[in-house]
C-alpha cells in the first residue's frame, strides 16, 4: 500500500512555511544552475549561442516576410522579442519538469513541493541576462541610450514570468499523472511562438487577411500583450494597444495562477501515489 506524504489539506499557500524553507528554495536554484551546464563543453557559453542563432534566423526571416520597416530597426525589434520569448518558454519548459524531475525527492522528506517549481525560474533568469547583454549591445550600436520606457521593463518582465510560471505549473501537475505531457508541450510553445509576435508584429498579423474570430483569439493571447508591453518598455511604442485587451490579458494571467497554485496544492498530496 502507497503511502502518501503531505501537509495537511489546503487550498492557500502558507507563505510563512515556504519562508521557513528558505534555505532549501536557494538551494535547490543554484542547484538547477550548476546541473544545467554541469560536464558540458562550453558551459555558460550556450546562453550565448542558442539566442543568437534565434536572433540572426528570425531577425533575416522577419525582414523578409514584413518589409515595412528598415532591416535595422526590424532586426533589433525581432532580437528583443526573441531573446525576451526565451525566457518566457523557457520558464514554462523548466517549471513543467521540476516535479518529473525531481521525483527521487518528493516522496523521501516533506517540504513546501512548490519550492520546486519556483526555484527552477533562477536558471532561466541567469540565461535570460546572458543573452539580454547581447541584446543591449546591438540595442546601444542601433538605436543609442533607451529612453525613460525601460523603467517599466522589470515590471513587465515580473509580469511574464508570473504568467508563464502559472502556465507551467498546471502542466507540472498534470504532468505527475500524465507523462505523456513533457511531449506535448514543447509543441503547444511552438505554436505560441508564431501566435505571438515575437518575429512578427501585431501590427502586421491583425492587418491580413484572416478570419475576425482567429484575429479575436489572438488579442486575448496574454503574451501577445506580454511581448508588446516588453517591446514598448524598450523601443516606446505599443504595438495596436488596446485597453480591452489589456485588462483581459491581466484579467487571465490572476485567473490563471489563482487555478494553478489551487490546481497544485489540491492535488498535491496524491504526488507519492504517482511518483
Amino acid at each position: 500500500m502507497k503511502t502518501v506524504i503531505t501537509s495537511e489539506d489546503r487550498s492557500f499557500i502558507d507563505i510563512r512555511e515556504l519562508k521557513r524553507y528558505l534555505g532549501l528554495f536557494k538551494y535547490l536554484s543554484l542547484r538547477d544552475v550548476f546541473v544545467r551546464y554541469k560536464q558540458t563543453w562550453l558551459g555558460f557559453g550556450w546562453s550565448i549561442i542558442r539566442p543568437l542563432i534565434n536572433i540572426v534566423i528570425f531577425g533575416l526571416l522577419s525582414y523578409l516576410v514584413d518589409k515595412s520597416q528598415n532591416f535595422q530597426d526590424r532586426f533589433v525589434i525581432v532580437s528583443g522579442g526573441v531573446v525576451f520569448w526565451q525566457l518566457l518558454s523557457t520558464a514554462i519548459l523548466d517549471v513543467s519538469n521540476s516535479l518529473t524531475s525531481n521525483s527521487n525527492i518528493l516522496t523521501k522528506v516533506y517540504f513546501p513541493k512548490l519550492l520546486l517549481p519556483a526555484s527552477s525560474i533562477l536558471v532561466c533568469l541567469i540565461d535570460f541576462l546572458i543573452a539580454f547583454v547581447i541584446f543591449l549591445i546591438l540595442y546601444f550600436v542601433f538605436k543609442g541610450l533607451p529612453t525613460l520606457h525601460i523603467l517599466l521593463l522589470p515590471l513587465v518582465l515580473v509580469y511574464g514570468l508570473i504568467f508563464s510560471f502559472a502556465i507551467g505549473l498546471v502542466f507540472a501537475t498534470a504532468s505527475v499523472k500524465f507523462r505523456d505531457i513533457k511531449f506535448i508541450l514543447p509543441f503547444l510553445i511552438q505554436i505560441l511562438f508564431y501566435a505571438s509576435p515575437v518575429f512578427l508584429s501585431s501590427e502586421f498579423v491583425l492587418k491580413q487577411n484572416l478570419p475576425q474570430f482567429l484575429k479575436v483569439i489572438y488579442q486575448l493571447n496574454p503574451f501577445v500583450f506580454i511581448l508588446n508591453a516588453f517591446k514598448f518598455s524598450l523601443f516606446g511604442t505599443f504595438e495596436n494597444f488596446d485597453p480591452f485587451y489589456a485588462c483581459s490579458s491581466v484579467l487571465i494571467t490572476v485567473l490563471a495562477l489563482v487555478f494553478s497554485v489551487k490546481y497544485f496544492l489540491n492535488f498535491e498530496k496524491s504526488f507519492a501515489d504517482y511518483i
